[in-house]
């Protein structure tokens, strides 16, 4: 930990200690401190006295060597650094490239994302799930807990038995060679078209279905095709993503298991079997009903999701299980999470939901074969940042596919997971302003400055002014930040921190000279933009965004 946040959590002990536990504030404002505490506010109550009064009682226990001064406004305690001393520490710590890492903690969280359906095709729908959970992991990777990234294919359901149906009737072997996704979508559209007409081709599909889970060879053997021709098409999407996974399961796994779990459901008496159906059912309160399986003895989404959760509790021993998914799934992982507690989970169970991203005509429905390809959007993405590049005449293909993916990435992750996102080009690939390319020019613009300085030594500075302490102060706050993201599960607070910081490098830059200053501010200030430069370069690494060559 640095100077900056060790004098952070002081003040967060003393506060505790005094009854006023409020967390440490940040001034938008020089003049208003460093840091702040509107402990006045609580202790007002306690002390019988004014929050004015209360703050100034309380302000008289501060006592640490990095601070300078203690002023006392309304019920805040504003609290103003040593600048020198503090940026010393910490800009020694973030010259190096490792500033922010963890060693191994011991612990264990796994992480379940992007869960693609076998069979379908990656749209851009997909992009929150993957790429969140891809930074999530990356982000507790560095922290030094051990992420288990799991990608966990839907690869059962009676969607199988539709698609063996339309494959035996419509399929067209070469064109399944050369596009086999898009060919696989074809007939599964062409089946809900020919549904509409011929009702009997659901009971055809209800009862292939059934033969695939009984084990039937021949379907089965169709369904490892597919899921074959799934993963390999997929993993020329993850790798243009930056998305790694240690894992690669799906519910087909857990049929058994979950057929097992209902019983022992049934026997425990938290399930029971409907009278008229025979089926295997929970009643969740307020959420209704559910059947965890049915009276044909198939199973269902929630009993094999439940079947999976066990077995990573017993192969992983994990602290914490995250699950990635959209919000339409929330009723599904309250039920799931509820299940689990009655089992006898006693980790934490965290659903990281999040909105749309809706098509400007409306929702997506690979039924209905309205879809974004997510291949397709990536391939623009290059494509779009290879023009621009061409007009500054830096282009090389590499760099344009850094750039594209990372203008895509971001424009995911900045956004706050519960919100929705209306997919439109313009916003996506924007060079200027909050978006991916802006700051990858940050990062390439300070990677110049240090090839321009060359070899240098960190020297302290006796003065520091007022961008240059702006700038060290986020720099002093890039640890805290990760360990609020892992506290949350939210990469959208570390791509906020990120923009924050580009811009308020910028504005140093700008107003003070590197390079053409005189010892020891020279050095110094070289220091100051090493730093940046790791922690934004890192901060990207985090967020799936590659820094280019050029721009």
């Amino acid at each position: 930990m640095n100077a900056f946040l060790d004098v952070k959590r002081y003040l967060e002990e003393l506060a505790r200690e005094s009854n006023a536990g409020v967390p440490v504030q940040y001034p938008p404002e020089e003049k208003m401190g460093d840091l702040a505490l509107p402990v006045g506010f609580k202790l007002a109550k306690i002390l019988k006295k004014s929050p004015q009064e209360a703050a100034a009682e309380f302000s008289k226990k501060i006592e640490h060597p990095l601070i300078e001064r203690v002023g006392v406004v309304g019920g805040y305690v504003n609290v103003f650094l040593r600048r020198a001393e503090i940026a010393k520490d910490v800009l020694k710590r973030a010259v190096s490239e490792d500033y922010g890492k963890e060693k191994p903690t011991g612990e264990r969280v796994v992480i379940d994302y992007s869960s693609i359906n076998v069979a379908k095709p990656m749209h851009v729908g997909h992009l929150r799930s993957t790429i969140i959970g891809g930074s999530l992991r990356r982000i507790y990777r560095f922290r030094g807990v051990e992420a288990i990234g799991i990608n966990y294919l839907g690869d059962i359901g009676t969607q199988f038995g539709k698609l063996i149906v339309a494959y035996k009737k419509w399929v067209d072997e070469d064109a399944l060679e050369r596009e086999p996704i898009k060919e696989l979508l074809r007939i599964y559209v062409k089946f809900h078209e020919e549904a509409e007409k011929n009702p009997d081709l659901e009971r055809e599909a209800r009862e292939a279905y059934k033969r695939l889970e009984e084990g039937d060879e021949e379907y089965v053997q169709l369904w490892k095709r597919f899921r074959e021709l799934t993963i390999k098409y997929a993993e020329k999407i993850y790798r243009l993503l930056g998305v790694e996974f240690d894992e690669i399961s799906g519910e087909s796994f857990y049929v058994e298991k979950a057929r097992e779990l209902a019983e022992t459901l049934l026997k425990m008496g938290i399930a029971e079997r409907d009278p008229e159906t025979g089926a295997i059912l929970v009643d969740f309160g307020n959420l209704g009903k559910d059947i965890i399986l049915k009276s044909d003895g198939t199973t269902l989404y929630l009993s094999r999701d439940l079947a999976a959760l066990l077995d990573r509790v017993e192969r992983y021993n994990p602290k914490k299980l995250v699950y990635v998914v959209g919000s339409e799934q929330s009723d599904h992982f309250r039920k799931l999470f509820w299940l689990a507690r009655k089992l006898g989970v006693d980790r934490e169970l965290v659903h990281v939901s999040f909105g749309l991203i809706n098509l400007p005509e409306g929702k997506m429905s690979t039924r209905k074969g309205r879809v974004i390809f997510l291949e397709d959007v990536l391939n623009k993405a290059i494509a779009l940042a290879g023009e621009e590049m061409r007009k500054r005449g830096t282009y090389n293909e590499e760099d344009a596919r850094k750039i594209g993916v990372g203008a895509l990435n971001y424009a995911i992750l900045k956004v706050e997971p519960e919100k929705n996102i209306t997919f439109q080009w313009s916003r996506v690939l924007s060079f200027e302003g909050d978006t991916g390319p802006y700051l990858q020019y940050s990062a390439v613009r300070a990677r110049k400055i240090l090839e321009k300085a060359g070899d240098w030594e960190f020297k302290a500075a006796d003065t520091v002014n007022d961008d240059e302490w702006r700038l060290i102060k986020l720099i002093a706050r890039f640890p805290e930040t990760l360990s609020d993201v892992m506290a949350k599960d939210r990469p959208h607070i570390l791509a906020r921190y990120a923009y924050d910081l580009a811009r308020t490098f910028h504005s140093f830059y700008d107003r003070n000279p590197v390079l053409q200053s005189d010892e020891p501010t020279r050095s110094f200030r070289i220091g100051i933009v090493k730093a940046f430069y790791n922690v934004l370069s890192r901060s990207l690494n985090l967020l799936l965004i590659d820094v280019p060559e050029r721009m």
